[in-house]
């Protein structure tokens, strides 16, 4: 492969690569209605299929001490069919993607504004996540998606206050 095709490899590499993310986050933001009411839980498990089938069969997803750790593409299924949301919009910015052959980095800082449904309260999450890729016969796809809160909070309560508001996820629960 020449020096050219390897640039070009490695910049489609990266737009599958934002492509993939945004797939996830319009899976994740397309269980809500527009007037902020959680879907149907058929509709929800049809969308949790297609969030989930954007990871490997052994991917990761940890979201840390607020929000669990789950192994596997049928428990990651499991976690994102239900949510403790009853709306939500995921704005993943300023990613940084290194392309290592067939597997991949990036970090992204996510920008979310959210309804718990604990309370129907209404939110501001910002955090980051680190995921992991690997390129398969289906194309990119997420191996290991980590993220790391940096503050929940009221729309009224500045985070200066209340950094992570208290909610209970106790169906989410990492097994």
């Amino acid at each position: 492969m020449s020096d050219l095709e390897s640039r070009i490899r490695r910049l489609e590499d990266i737009e599958a690569i934002r492509h993939l993310k945004a797939r996830y986050a319009e899976y994740a933001d397309e269980k809500y209605t527009d007037d902020h009411l959680r879907k149907p839980q058929e509709e929800l498990d049809r969308i949790g299929r297609l969030q989930a089938g954007l990871f490997t069969e052994d991917a990761v997803w940890d979201g840390g001490e607020h929000f669990g750790t789950y192994r596997g593409r049928e428990a990651i299924f499991g976690f994102v069919r239900k949510g403790g949301w009853s709306f939500a919009m995921h704005y993943f910015l300023n990613p940084k993607i290194d392309i290592h052959g067939d597997r991949a980095t990036a970090r992204w800082m996510l920008w979310q504004a959210c309804t718990l449904t604990a309370g129907d309260t209404p939110c501001w999450m910002a955090g980051i996540e680190d995921d992991e890729y690997e390129r398969t016969s289906e194309g990119w796809l997420m191996s290991r998606m980590t993220f790391r809160l940096k503050f929940q909070t009221r729309f009224d309560i500045p985070w200066t206050e209340v950094r992570n508001l208290p909610f209970h996820l106790q169906d989410h629960q990492a097994r």
